[in-house]
């Protein structure tokens, strides 16, 4: 999105930030931070989608995965405001309506594909442990090895 609006940006493998300077506008830094879990929200939308014209527990797990990660997403806005909790702040809804309201959304999806297919909660916490150690994995790696490599 970032680029798409003509700034020069840089990726890890979970942050995307300007690669010098600020944005000239505040619209353009909420449009970054929107761009992330709109893409979630959108990819979430498909596999939930896919999920109601056939049973397939990868696809399962992918939508799993979505909210899975906007859900520790918000839950890290509690300490450290980001994504939708800085949007949300900048409207002045309070900092975790979005994070909230994302969170139920992408529940919501899991919750119906999960009863429709009966998909035990067993299997459903299981997975929940083993994506959020692989999420929280993923940041550790990019904020420990990966973002002193791009940044120095």
């Amino acid at each position: 999105m970032g680029t798409l609006l003509g700034y020069d940006m840089t990726m890890t493998l979970n942050t995307v930030t300007l690669t010098e300077g600020t944005y000239a506008h505040d619209w353009e830094r909420q449009l970054v931070s929107a761009a992330g879990p709109i893409f979630t929200i959108i990819t979430a939308g498909i596999f939930f989608y896919v999920l109601r014209k056939k049973d397939n527990k990868y696809v399962y797990i992918l939508l799993l995965i979505a909210f899975i990660q906007r859900f520790l997403a918000a839950a890290i806005s509690l300490l450290n405001p980001n994504d939708e909790a800085r949007i949300s702040e900048s409207l002045g809804i309070g900092k975790m309506t979005l994070p909230i309201l994302v969170s139920l959304l992408l529940f919501g999806f899991v919750y119906k594909m999960a009863s429709t297919y009966k998909y035990h909660w067993k299997f459903n916490l299981i997975s929940f442990f083993i994506i959020s150690i692989f999420i929280a994995a993923l940041v550790f790696t990019d904020q420990t090895i990966i973002k002193p490599m791009v940044y120095n």
